[in-house]
């Protein structure tokens, strides 16, 4: 019975780094930059950098740091810094910044700068192209 244990308790632990795996961030060429996980951004090195909770963004110290609201983005002031139209963002002057297509990231010029898998766009879009979240 102890040996059947040991098989399932591998498996389980097995799944759910599986998992942990599966929502990282990369540069555009591979490497590493972070991990999110249940509304929590971690570095490359696997420290806390900050959460996001309820569109609102906070830092590793708990301070606030800006919001999402019906797809535009605020500063931790009010002001407003950029939105979002069909995975394309731009900044508050309305100039394109960035797209999404997929699982990958690209500039304004369609030149790769990163990719992801089971991240929420809210935090690509953080990390990426408003720079909230410098990992």
């Amino acid at each position: 019975m102890a040996r059947y244990f040991k098989y399932i308790l591998t498996f389980i632990l097995l799944i759910s780094s599986l998992g942990e795996y599966g929502q990282q961030m990369y540069d555009g060429s591979g490497s590493l930059l972070g991990r999110y996980d249940n509304g929590k951004l971690y570095n490359r090195s696997g420290a806390y950098e900050g959460q996001i909770n309820s569109q609102r963004f906070y830092s590793r110290s708990g301070s606030y740091l800006g919001n999402e609201s019906n797809g535009k983005y605020y500063d931790y002031s009010g002001a407003y810094i950029g939105y979002t139209d069909s995975g394309r963002y731009y900044d508050k002057s309305g100039s394109l910044i960035g797209y999404i297509r997929g699982d990958f990231v690209y500039s304004p010029s369609g030149s790769l700068i990163g990719r992801f898998s089971r991240v929420p766009s809210l935090v690509v879009a953080l990390v990426y192209f408003y720079r909230i979240f410098n990992l």
